[in-house]
């Protein structure tokens, strides 16, 4: 039999009726790589008389670790991790992948093998636990009440794996770059993204450089808070960086739209919400349209799978009574973002020139997608929502159809030129008669360096919005109307974005709120302080520092404090608003940091520009942020 060209022979029967087994004669079993054999089943069945074909594919034994507590890693089956294992395992290239969280247990012998010298970033001493700043040393020590999180995330990405000990990480290869930047009660932005910085391969001031840049990031921490133009702006330095570094973040477990925590809701990160045994969203995770993909979390007050354990992830921990390593089940997008993250670094270790955008564009088209039954949860008793399908990003990861899609190692071609949008931020909130702007970012993949047509969908009656510039290849500035008739309420919008045949939306959430908000105060009546840090730079003090009154009207004013002796300040501008002599909310404070996010100043440096920021119920939940303030207090009670 002859078909598209090639000739079939008739091997034999099989033992299905009306089935038999031919070959493509006149090539080398060695050549039969080469040829699509699905396009070739195709065009077979196409033939008269002919129901079905199928290619008859080699079959192997899935790459099975040795590990013993491996079985009850249900999580890898999850997301076919067994079967991208046989295409790739992480030890044909190692990537660096770094862990910004509370510290490693070093003497784990499941993380002793992978580790790296990372460094601890925690600058005060009460928070650390260790009895001083930041060292280089990230060890988290015993006794601070603990639950050993950073060493259970980097236990899933790369836990030392196929030894006969503990259990396995999702690449077997990769190496952990430890910076402890959370310590008892969590972390402040300042240390945590210089931590980011540091991993990357930036210099911090006081800090050795990184002779290990990280490939990727996992930052399986947040708060309740929009992504700041501070983190933004760290974030984006860090993906300037050579190695293309992929930065992987957990949505966040207050079952609430992902848009409202950051870095979840932040540009140029890969934001990860959770799963549970059966694929749906744990309840817990947050959803929205700032997710990018799902992976594992699990639930821990279940046994669904009925291994009379719970339906937690399995990782790496230590047991703090018997100083001991040890295994545990936790729950959490925490969890769910270091299995993402070590997927990253197998794709990583295939292909190592990777950037975000190629390694989203694989994620998103080789998920598996939730359907809106799945994606809001239930049946269970604390889900709270009615989601649809799309507010859990693109769906479950899936290893082997990501791994099967990377270039570079015989996995069969790369996707084609291809793009995603993201926006910066994902929401706002305006009221009739404002406007406000987002920032699209064009993220190519494949090659791919078109121009994109934007236009804004979905908007209703008195809403516009314009693209400067469009077409774009890289950004683009949205600004949003809201006209006056516009009625107060959520609306959800779509930014779409056209090249050729490519068609591509990004989700805008818009809130008109009922009123306009306060309009920013004038600075006159603000004051500018100099306060000087003592010598450990972890206090101020009062009587060497230093304040000004600004009597300028505007919403900008030059200023000057004369006479500070030498040493370091940090500057700091308050405006009481509100009139009560006290820096609490509804005030506005500002502190100056330079672009690398050190905010030591040394006299006479100019300057020391920055923007005054209104304090909100949420502001002072920033250590750093409530430790300003409180010197800022300190000072103006000086008697």
């Amino acid at each position: 039999m002859e078909v598209g060209g090639k000739v079939l022979g008739f091997v034999r029967p099989l033992a299905l009726p009306e089935w038999g087994l031919y070959r493509v004669e006149g090539i080398a079993p060695l050549g039969l790589e080469a040829l699509d054999l699905e396009a070739l089943s195709q065009t077979l069945e196409g033939v008269p008389g002919v129901e079905k074909a199928h290619p008859n594919y080699v079959l192997d034994v899935l790459k099975t670790p040795n590990d013993p507590f491996y079985p009850y890693q249900w999580h890898y089956p999850a997301i076919n991790l067994p079967q991208a294992w046989d295409i790739e395992d992480g030890r044909s290239r190692q990537v660096v992948v770094a862990v910004i969280d509370s510290g490693i247990k070093k003497q784990h012998p499941d993380l002793a093998p992978v580790l790296l010298s990372g460094y601890d970033f925690v600058s005060d001493p009460q928070r650390s636990g260790d009895g001083d700043g930041r060292d280089p040393d990230p060890e988290e020590p015993l006794g601070t009440g603990s639950s050993y999180h950073g060493s259970h995330v980097s236990g899933t990405i790369a836990a030392s794996t196929n030894d006969g000990v503990g259990v396995a990480g999702v690449s077997w290869g990769a190496k952990i770059l430890p910076v402890r930047a959370l310590g008892a009660g969590g972390g402040s932005l300042a240390d945590i993204y210089e931590g980011l910085l540091w991993a990357v391969g930036l210099d911090v001031a006081g800090v050795p450089r990184n002779p290990n840049p990280a490939q990727v990031v996992n930052m399986s921490l947040g708060g309740p808070v929009p992504c700041p133009d501070f983190v933004q702006e760290v974030i984006d330095r860090a993906n300037q960086q050579p190695q293309k570094p992929i930065i992987v973040v957990a949505a966040g477990n207050s079952q609430d739209d992902a848009r409202n925590y950051a870095p979840a809701s932040c540009a140029g990160v890969i934001t990860v919400g959770a799963t549970e045994y059966r694929g749906y969203r744990a309840y817990y995770s947050n959803y929205g349209p700032q997710i990018d993909v799902m992976a594992p979390g699990g639930d821990t007050t279940v046994d669904r799978n009925g291994d009379q354990l719970p339906d937690g992830v399995l990782s790496t921990v230590w047991d703090e009574y018997s100083d001991q390593p040890s295994l545990d089940f936790m729950q959490g997008t925490s969890m769910a973002s270091p299995h993402v993250a070590g997927l990253v670094a197998l794709m990583k270790a295939r292909n190592p020139n990777l950037g975000l955008g190629e390694v989203l564009s694989i994620l998103k088209q080789t998920a598996r997608p939730l359907n809106d039954q799945a994606c809001t949860g239930w049946p269970h008793d604390r889900v709270e929502v009615n989601l649809s399908g799309s507010d859990c990003g693109a769906g479950l990861v899936d290893a082997y159809r990501a791994l099967q899609m990377v270039a570079g190692g015989g996995g069969g071609p790369g996707p084609g030129p291809d793009f995603q949008i993201q926006l910066s931020p994902a929401s706002l909130t305006l009221a009739p008669g404002q406007s406000g702007q987002v920032t699209v970012n064009i993220l190519g993949s494949g090659g791919f360096n078109g121009s994109v047509n934007l236009s804004l969908e979905g908007n209703p009656p008195g809403v516009s919005g314009a693209f400067v510039p469009n077409p774009t290849s890289s950004s683009s500035t949205l600004t949003l109307t809201v006209a006056g008739t516009v009625s107060p309420g959520t609306y959800s919008l779509r930014v779409r974005g056209v090249s050729g045949s490519l068609v591509k939306e990004a989700t805008l959430g818009l809130t008109v709120s009922t009123a306009p908000p306060p309009s920013r105060p004038t600075v006159r009546g603000a004051y500018v302080f100099a306060l000087y840090l003592t010598p450990d730079e972890e206090d101020i003090d009062p009587d060497r520092s230093k304040y000004v009154r600004i009597d300028r009207d505007g919403n900008s004013a030059p200023y000057s404090i004369p006479n500070l002796e030498g040493g370091k300040y940090v500057v700091v501008g308050w405006k009481d608003a509100n009139g009560n002599q006290d820096v609490d909310e509804g005030d506005y404070l500002g502190v100056y940091m330079d672009n690398r996010g050190d905010y030591r100043v040394i006299p006479p440096k100019g300057g020391v520009d920055f923007a005054l920021e209104l304090m909100v119920s949420s502001f002072g939940t920033s250590s750093d942020r409530a430790r300003v303030r409180d010197w800022v207090q300190k000072v103006w009670r000086r008697p």
